[in-house]
């Protein structure tokens, strides 16, 4: 039971990473749209691990708290706004949007883990 409990707190602690802030600041300071890939692996590996120990509110909780530190490391950064470089959204606007992309994403994966998993019982 106790470990139980630590693979939760582990799971929501790594998802309390802003992979959404990280991805559009990387994107805006290098240029580079790597930092989407690592957010996208990072997100599909934290999803696995609770899917696999059968954690599933971690996932919506953990995208909760993953949009709500992006959106407090932006107002903390020196991240303006940016709208001519990532048209037609703002820094801020796309957060929100990738977050929101990745939570129904989210929602589609349990779906189809849930469908699955009822079917073999």
């Amino acid at each position: 039971m106790k470990r139980t409990g630590s693979i939760r707190f582990l799971l929501l602690l790594l998802y309390c990473i802003p992979f959404a802030f990280l991805s559009v600041y990387g994107d805006a300071t290098s240029g580079t749209m790597m930092f989407y890939v690592v957010m996208l692996v990072g997100f599909a590996l934290l999803c696995w691990g609770a899917l696999r120990t059968k954690n599933i509110p971690i996932i919506f909780i953990g995208n909760i708290a993953s949009y709500v530190f992006s959106c407090i490391a932006a107002k903390l950064s020196s991240l303006g706004p940016m709208g001519e470089y990532f048209k037609p959204f703002t820094s801020q606007s796309l957060i929100i949007l990738l977050s929101v992309v990745c939570i129904f994403v989210h929602i589609i994966i349990v779906w189809l883990y849930t469908k699955k998993s009822g079917k073999r019982q």
